[in-house]
């Protein structure tokens, strides 16, 4: 797969993603967690909180679109590595009682994860 290709999909899905978080916490919240009333203004604070990071990762994902393939395949790299432990956190929010989260809330994770391991493991420039 282009590296190329491989960040702009992923960049594209995290800016979405820092998009949405904040303007559907309420609805996200609601329908994700069994949770009382403090409890999901604190899950909504965190929401706003994360969004920034999101955003931050997809711009460095499209703007380094055009980096050289030995610089797209660390960034790939580095991706991948970060998300390792981001599955875990996964497990246990699924695995909570106080969650209603399954499989295909991470659909979109799962996505960029695959999406970057194909761009590093078989890249092309």
């Amino acid at each position: 797969m282009k590296t190329r290709i491989a960040l702009t999909i992923i960049g594209i899905i995290m800016i979405l993603q820092s998009i949405l978080y904040p303007l559907l916490a309420d609805e996200a919240i609601a329908m994700m967690f069994n949770v009382g009333e403090e409890a999901q203004q604190v899950l909504k604070l965190f929401q706003i909180a994360v969004a920034p990071l999101f955003f931050m990762v997809g711009l460095i994902m499209l703007l380094l679109r055009k980096a050289q393939l030995a610089t797209a395949r660390t960034l790939l790299l580095a991706f991948i590595i970060g998300y390792i432990p981001t599955f875990a956190g996964f497990y246990f929010l699924a695995a909570s009682p106080l969650t209603n989260a399954g499989i295909a809330d991470f659909i979109p994770d799962f996505l960029m994860f695959g999406v970057a391991l194909l761009a590093y493991t078989r890249p092309k420039s």
